[in-house]
């Protein structure tokens, strides 16, 4: 081989592994994980790991990170005060809370900064007459590393608790695919390195203490803090397996691993009333 053509291999497979020509391979996975990790706080492992893994230099849009508000739509209210749009055990009419996004509204903005349409609601997206050719049936069958195989970035699951209220949340991959390997991450979590993790924007004591904390220093102490947030979750992975909790407020203490200082909470699927998960490749 002539040392021209070595030349030419040497520089085709340098760009092979080069993290600007894996992006470009994989432009849905990109867009969706660009858009949804800027919504977690600064200083989040995740982020943090995202930008290492990539060499990008993404900045979180929120320095607490996106909070959560029921009913929260509009990304361009974040932060502004706002009356509930609901009374709950959380939620009173009287009161003043710091607007944010709900479950729905953060899945849908993250599609549609990657260039999708807004997904359907959820007790659509749980029909069993509608989406049938997007429906990931297998997903909803297994669980852990089996559960991964069915799975692409960006993919949506969609919950009916028991209780009959609804979720949604994102699947973005594994600890692996954010730089975590069996020799940095705790050894309690090192099981569960090639298991699910999931984004989404739901109840979590973390926001709570964080804004609150946040409104006492700023002098917003007539705004009510939000009660959840944007997080990450680690799927299918045993409650009694997690070492740590969440803080207790608002009684929502929960158990969850520390990596590096973050809360990384267990998103059980079992004891759900149904799960539906859809690949959305809708386009404008």
């Amino acid at each position: 081989m002539t040392k021209t053509r070595f030349a030419a291999l040497l520089a085709a497979l340098l760009l092979l592994l080069s993290p600007s020509f894996a992006r470009a391979a994989n432009r849905h996975r990109y867009r969706v994980l660009d858009a949804a990790m800027t919504m977690l706080e600064e200083g989040n492992p995740f982020l943090l790991g995202y930008n290492s893994e990539n060499e990008t230099d993404y900045k979180a849009r929120f320095p607490l990170g996106c909070p959560y508000f029921w009913g929260g739509r509009h990304a361009d209210k974040i932060l502004q005060p706002a009356s509930p749009g609901q009374e709950s055990d959380y939620y009173v009419w009287a009161k003043t809370y710091l607007y944010g996004l709900d479950c729905v509204g953060f899945t849908r903005w993250v599609l549609e900064r990657a260039g999708f349409t807004a997904h359907d609601s959820i007790s659509n997206l749980l029909n069993r007459s509608k989406y049938k050719e997007d429906v990931l049936y297998r997903a909803a069958k297994t669980t852990g590393k089996e559960r991964v195989s069915e799975l692409r970035v960006g993919d949506l699951v969609a919950i009916r608790h028991p209780s009959g209220g609804n979720h949604c949340a994102m699947f973005i991959g594994t600890l692996l695919d954010f730089g975590y390997s069996k020799k940095n991450l705790p050894e309690e979590l090192i099981p569960y390195l090639h298991y699910p993790l999931v984004i989404h924007c739901t109840e979590s004591s973390d926001y709570y203490e964080r804004y609150r904390l946040w409104l006492e220093e700023t002098g917003q102490a007539g705004i009510e803090p939000p009660c959840g947030g944007v997080i990450v979750s680690l799927l299918d992975a045993p409650a009694e397996a997690a070492p740590s909790f969440t803080p207790d407020a608002i009684g929502l203490k929960k158990p969850c691993f520390d990596l590096d200082g973050y809360h990384l909470e267990i998103l059980d699927l079992s004891a759900e009333k149904d799960q539906r998960w859809i690949r959305w490749n809708h386009t404008p």
